[in-house]
């Protein structure tokens, strides 16, 4: 018997190996043939997975820090996808079609997963089904076929739901086989064999009970009830770090056990299934952790503002609970949704007058998965079809379960015309054959949009991309993309760029009317599109039309190359006339950085951006990683009034850091090289009028060397002009400039300036920051890397250890870590702040604000106290001091702080 038994599961193994075969051979052939390129999302993630390769070629695993820039590469969405799939591009190579590679694993996973919830909840032969069905249904298959993370969050989901049901399984044992008999109601040919009498389901309470005497004593637990409570918390953590939607699908489950629990007095149990929450938590939680504000403000972004862009129906109407209901024959196909049903009613009908009819509590389980999942997603705002494609498995072990409740006379032939049916409509729906015949054909029986492989001209995203880098191949660059249609954005073109060893990134700017100005002047490569632009809001097609107007017809842009797209439109890239900057390799070496020669334009007004030219020289290396601290200062320094200052600083990378090796070899880098670099500085609101000599040091990033540049003799002189003159050129205000709307010939300040300018008004608390976020994220487009921050930040440091009392630089600082999300340094940076502007509220209410990122509740209660000695009553402090007494569970305290959000004005 024994043996009849290893046998027959030996078959099932080998007959579920040959279904995940035949799914990955169906699929490599689809890629294979396919030459699209990925839409928004699957461009993203296909980059993302770019990154964690790059982090991965050098891991060093005890370092804290390294650990906290790992997780930072993907601040916003769970990165265990893409670390997943870093061992294919290791193997197999980089690209789209090699990434998907890593859905043979996650089909795997899925496929052993449904099939052991089907073994253990029926039998064998239902486990079996399911699993085809699960190759077959075209809510999986069309999902399989693209880079998102549905396809693996429903295999992480479902393998997590099969741990939490053997922990269920097993923590409701009794010294006793789990329902032994259930598994032997079936004959060879899968009918149901008539067992009078016999125990018929999987009978999980009954089990449960068997533990607890009748006051609900309890007895003990097994250790396999712990290896499962262990195995769920694990998967339940892994599976949170491929989607945080995890939680939709099984919060139903978990909270219906520990009500069970609860009931029955089973606190054993509970204790486990708590543990394997915590477990589950520490899996998640060093990412989580790092990126939990990002999190949450990126969570409306995806829901809330997600869902009115795209029409999506309102929570408090029926159709925000019908939509996923409505959209079942898409997900599954009608041969799949009534065939089944049909089945079941006929067993239903039959076995009515029995004792024992169904599997009751089997499928009561799965209704408890299936149902929760359902009502929870359709709460949420934002409806999408792959949004719900975890609760497919679930489902196709209940269609399992019900093909095989068919009469046994025609049970058989059923069961494979239906999955005869459903491989027809795969066939149809994945490969353009029939014609107009066959796609009438696949509506009919399995309704929704068909997904061919492209097979067309190929779309010239590395053409473009090389081009780029054929006209600048020392130089990292930026790409402005204006359209956004699924072959045309800006995360294809990012994710191209990537591939080309990170040279080109690609950015969507020309999204706000008031900042296009400064888009045209920041970045020296566009690509616009004829024809239609694709997801372009109504709210930024001004913008964008404006921005292309500049592009086009402005006489700082030339066209560099057109290509002829496959829907017959033009592709057209733009390159800037004068470029930024420009770097040539000379015939000799050289040993130090040099400046050969400084440019300064135009008339020199305090507050007025200035524009200037620096050509530097030098060994590729010391260009590359260096810092040069530039200093313009008064002659007559000692003689200036209290109140003005009498020096510009200009400290940056040069080259604006975007100095990049590229696919050149070694021996090219061997000579020195020239840098062009034309930026802007600006001279402070405050400045003293008089003549500035130019000061420069250099400073190596990555070594900490320092030694002074000689400079040529090169002078500024400030002239005073009317502050309402000055006020119409700062940072930030160029939109308010009379006539300034289409003004593109203004220099634009390089990002360090930027960040310095923006630190400024730190000191004012909220009225003060929200033109600085307006602006930050606007430059991080510029700055695909934001490598910006780092220079300020290593600027920043070498000049407070000249000056430690200066409080501007001091804030500067600290927001250049804060920026970084670089918790320690920030904190030891605002404390700087706070000993030099110790009479300011808002300095200890930043302190505070990255202690409580950092999760320091206490230690962010500690840096109130000041503020709330100095004003108890500003409602930032009392919210702070709220938020850091919820931390600690002062629910109390918390409650009476943060009523102060009632007076908040943001």
């Amino acid at each position: 018997m024994a043996q009849q038994h290893r046998d027959s599961e030996g078959k099932s193994l080998l007959v579920l190996g040959i279904i995940w075969l035949l799914g990955a051979i169906s699929d490599r052939l689809w890629f294979a043939l396919d030459r699209s390129v990925p839409a928004w999302d699957q461009a993203d993630y296909l980059t993302s997975t770019l990154k964690y390769l790059q982090a991965l070629q050098h891991p060093q695993w005890f370092s804290g820090e390294w650990w906290t820039n790992f997780w930072l590469l993907s601040t916003k969405i769970p990165p265990l996808a893409y670390i997943l799939t870093v061992p294919f591009l290791q193997v197999f190579g980089t690209g789209g079609d090699r990434a998907t590679l890593v859905h043979l694993l996650f089909s795997a996973i899925l496929l052993a997963s449904v099939y052991s919830l089907g073994v253990q909840l029926f039998n064998r032969q239902v486990g079996l089904w399911a699993a085809a069905i699960c190759v077959l249904l075209p809510g999986l298959y069309r999902f399989r076929l693209q880079f998102l993370l549905d396809y693996p969050l429903t295999a992480a989901i479902t393998f997590a739901f099969y741990c939490l049901t053997m922990w269920k399984q097993e923590s409701g044992r009794h010294d006793t086989d789990f329902d032994t008999d259930t598994r032997m109601n079936y004959g060879g040919e899968g009918e149901i064999r008539k067992k009078e009498g016999g125990r018929h389901d999987t009978d999980f309470g009954a089990d449960t009970r068997m533990n607890y005497g009748e006051e609900g004593e309890f007895f003990s637990l097994s250790r396999s009830s712990w290896f499962w409570a262990i195995a769920f918390g694990i998967s339940l953590g892994l599976s949170i770090l491929v989607k945080h939607t995890t939680v939709l699908f099984l919060f139903t489950p978990i909270v219906w056990l520990a009500f069970g629990a609860v009931r029955q007095k089973a606190w054993g149990r509970l204790g486990q299934l708590a543990g394997s929450l915590l477990l589950s938590v520490a899996v998640f939680g060093p990412w989580a952790k790092t990126n939990w504000l990002l999190i949450l403000t990126g969570g409306k972004r995806a829901t809330v503002d997600s869902a009115i862009a795209e029409g999506d129906p309102a929570i408090n109407t029926i159709d925000a609970w019908i939509y996923y209901g409505q959209h079942l024959p898409e997900h599954i196909s009608w041969p799949l949704l009534l065939i089944p049903l049909v089945g079941l009613i006929l067993y239903w009908r039959r076995r009515q007058d029995r004792s024992s009819i169904l599997h009751l509590n089997s499928c009561r389980w799965l209704a408890v998965f299936w149902g929760g999942a359902y009502l929870i997603n359709s709460l949420n705002i934002n409806k999408d079809d792959r949004y719900v494609i975890p609760y497919l498995p679930v489902l196709s072990i209940f269609l399992a379960y019900c093909l095989t409740l068919w009469p046994s006379r025609w049970g058989r032939q059923i069961r494979w015309g239906t999955i005869g049916l459903v491989i027809l409509a795969m066939l149809l729906h994945m490969w353009p054959l029939g014609g107009a015949f066959g796609h009438s054909l696949v509506q009919i029986i399995s309704p929704g949009n068909s997904n061919y492989p492209y097979l067309g001209k190929e779309w010239p995203h590395r053409e473009v991309i090389a081009e780029i880098i054929d006209r600048e191949p020392y130089l990292q660059s930026t790409l402005g993309v204006l359209p956004s249609t699924p072959e045309i954005n800006q995360h294809n073109f990012n994710f191209y760029g990537a591939l080309a060893n990170f040279q080109v990134y690609g950015r969507q700017v020309g999204t706000n009317l008031k900042d296009v100005p400064q888009d045209v002047r920041s970045l020296s490569w566009f690509v616009t599109k004829t024809g239609p632009q694709g997801s372009i809001r109504e709210r930024i097609k001004k913008a964008q039309n404006a921005a292309v107007t500049a592009i086009e017809k402005g006489e700082k842009f030339q066209l560099e190359k057109t290509w002829i797209l496959p829907d017959y439109t033009n592709l057209n890239l733009y390159r800037k006339r004068v470029q930024p900057v420009e770097i040539q390799p000379l015939n000799e070496a050289r040993s130090q950085v040099q400046l050969d020669r400084v440019t300064v334009g135009g008339k020199a007004v305090p507050g007025v951006a200035l524009s200037v030219t620096y050509t530097w020289s030098g060994p590729w290396q010391q260009l590359q990683s260096g810092l040069v601290l530039v200093t313009w200062e008064n002659q007559q320094s000692g003689d200036i009034p209290p109140g003005q200052t009498f020096r510009i600083l200009h400290d940056r990378a040069i080259g604006q850091a975007t100095l990049h090796p590229g696919m050149l070899e070694a021996d090219k880098f061997a000579v020195g090289f020239r840098v062009v670099d034309r930026t802007a500085m600006l001279p402070p609101a405050n400045i003293a009028p008089g003549t500035y000599n130019l000061q420069a040091t250099y400073l190596n990033r990555k070594t900490g060397e320092t030694y002074p540049i000689n400079v040529p003799a090169v002078s500024v002189k400030i002239e005073a002009e009317p502050l309402d003159m000055r006020s119409k050129a700062e940072p930030g205000n160029e939109e308010k400039a009379p006539g300034n709307e289409n003004n593109t010939d203004k220099p634009e300040l390089d990002l360090v300036t930027q960040l310095r300018a923006m630190a400024v008004n730190l000191p004012k608390g909220l009225p003060g920051l929200e033109p600085v976020f307006e602006q930050i994220g606007r430059i991080n487009q510029y700055d695909p890397i934001q490598d910006y921050t780092v220079q300020a930040e290593q600027a920043l440091e070498y000049r407070l250890k000249q000056e430690p009392n200066n409080l501007e630089l001091a804030y500067a600082l600290a927001f250049s870590r804060v920026l970084q999300q670089n918790v320690q340094s920030a904190i030891a940076a605002l404390e700087k702040v706070t000993q030099l502007d110790s009479k300011n509220p808002y300095a200890y209410a930043y302190l505070a604000f990255v202690h409580l990122y950092g999760w320091h509740p206490k230690a962010a209660q500690t840096a109130l106290k000041p503020a709330l000695a100095l004003n108890s009553k500003l409602p930032e402090i009392r919210i702070l001091n709220g938020v850091a007494e919820l931390m600690q569970g002062n629910l109390i305290q918390a409650w009476q702080d943060l009523q102060y959000l009632k007076k908040l004005k943001i």
